[in-house]
């Protein structure tokens, strides 16, 4: 079997890094955020607007393709508000809700998911991520040892459902629509109705299917990023104790998520979650300090300047199966 070499950060390194991004990038005053939301809320409702008042088809495509953005980017922050690192407030200490829950809970219908949902959903996500003695439901790839004990019949279902093309274009679909209905999100679902019912009244058909469609790209979209973020060569998933084994789970955090190459006018929409390693090793790190607390451990030669470009983005797209032999995605 072919082993990859890794630099293996040792407990001292792993210590000294989360305490600078403690003492120095988590969130400390309430008006960047604020004033983050606010706009990012306002570009919406001008969006929504102008999609309603205007007819021609070209500045109708230049639209939506700014609501697209401007959906993820109100994503992103519900992402942080749900990890309780957006605003500063004791909720990561105490694990209690507030600010940041209560934010999210409001906005929850923008983001085609329920706060409460995503917060249990996603934090799973990170307990477990990189490890192979744990089940991660939010994994985009099958490992080969999954893979190969499925029936043939399941294998040939999985080859066709997980497909790029069918599985980027029908997934979104699953995971922002019908499985709100699965999972009984009622309170979001009522929500997002009332939304819904708010836009048919002022624009009719027209501007909710702008919506909902923007909606659906973003979807796309934000599913493919979510891929690119933990599933680029070369891959990292190890067997260990996920609670007590702090080393092997912060290696697998900043070895096994990437930092993407986005074009800088899109970064702005992503809000910085494109750095995604540092994110996985402490999520407490608000999506606007998370570019610079990248390159503040870069520069003080803390991790390395490890970003993923776009042809190895696009390549890596097409990945379906983490072969646990190479370690490599396939």
């Amino acid at each position: 079997m072919y082993i990859h070499i890794y630099y293996m950060y040792i407990l001292s390194e792993i210590t000294k890094i989360k305490k600078i991004i403690r003492e120095n990038w988590y969130a400390k005053d309430n008006i960047r955020p604020s004033i983050y939301l606010i706009t990012t809320l306002i570009f919406i409702f001008i969006l929504l607007v102008l999609i309603n008042k205007t007819s021609n088809l070209w500045f109708l495509g230049i639209l939506l393709l700014f609501l697209v953005l401007c959906i993820m980017r109100i994503f992103m922050i519900f992402h942080d508000l749900t990890h309780r690192s957006f605003f500063p407030s004791d909720e990561r200490r105490t694990g209690k809700d507030g600010i940041n829950i209560y934010v999210a809970k409001c906005i929850e219908f923008l983001c085609s998911y329920d706060a409460n949902m995503w917060k249990s959903i996603h934090m799973e996500h990170h307990r477990v991520h990189g490890n192979l003695n744990e089940n991660d439901d939010t994994r985009t790839v099958y490992p080969s040892s999954k893979y190969n004990s499925l029936p043939k019949y399941q294998q040939i279902i999985y080859n066709i459902l997980r497909f790029p093309p069918i599985f980027f274009l029908l997934a979104p679909i699953y995971i922002f629509w019908i499985n709100k209905i699965f999972n009984h999100e009622w309170e979001y679902i009522l929500k997002y109705i009332i939304f819904l019912s708010i836009l048919y009244h002022f624009g009719s058909w027209r501007l909710t299917g702008f919506f909902i469609l923007a909606q659906y790209i973003a979807g796309i979209f934000g599913l493919m990023l979510f891929h690119l973020q933990h599933q680029v060569n070369v891959g990292y998933w190890k067997p260990f104790d996920n609670d007590k084994d702090e080393v092997s789970k912060a290696n697998a955090e900043l070895y096994g998520a990437s930092v993407l190459k986005i074009p800088w006018i899109i970064d702005f929409f992503t809000f910085g979650i494109e750095y995604h390693n540092v994110h996985h090793l402490d999520p407490g790190i608000p999506g606007y300090n998370t570019k610079d607390c990248y390159y503040d451990l870069v520069k003080k030669g803390l991790i390395p300047d490890n970003k993923i470009g776009y042809l190895q983005s696009i390549k890596s797209l097409m990945h379906t199966i983490y072969d646990e032999e190479t370690e490599l995605y396939k």
